[in-house]
């Protein structure tokens, strides 16, 4: 009888902290997913020769400081980009309190960190072009 309550109880506390653990990525996930969707959203478009797209997902810091086509002959002057892999998002509060992440992204033999910024509900680009 004693055994039978330790492998109860032992099931119990597996099934605990499996259920912690799926909740805990599921709310890292959900944290993170925004971010890194707009971080690809904005690559696919530069990827794909969207320029006008892929100019609209920058933060208004940068769109202030660099006209639409000054961005298309600065993306059509790079290396194309190809194919590439999110390695890993970071979601944190800046100084301020506003939301940044910063999305590693890998592809063309070279690794780059595009951070993003929340404006208005949405994540924007707004550094590592």
């Amino acid at each position: 009888m004693i055994i039978v309550a330790a492998v109860v109880a032992l099931l119990c506390c597996a099934g605990a902290l499996t259920g912690g653990g799926i909740w805990f990525f599921r709310t890292v996930q959900g944290a993170t997913a925004p971010a890194r969707d707009a971080a690809t959203a904005y690559l696919d478009d530069v990827r794909d020769g969207n320029h006008p797209e892929a100019y609209a997902r920058l933060c208004e810091e940068v769109r202030s400081q660099l006209t639409e086509e000054e961005f298309a002959r600065a993306r059509a002057a790079e290396p194309p980009l190809g194919g590439y892999r999110v390695t890993s998002t970071e979601v944190s509060s800046s100084t301020g309190g506003r939301p940044r992440a910063e999305v590693t992204v890998t592809g063309g033999g070279r690794e780059k960190v595009l951070v993003l910024v929340e404006e208005g509900g949405d994540w924007r680009v707004c550094g590592g072009l």
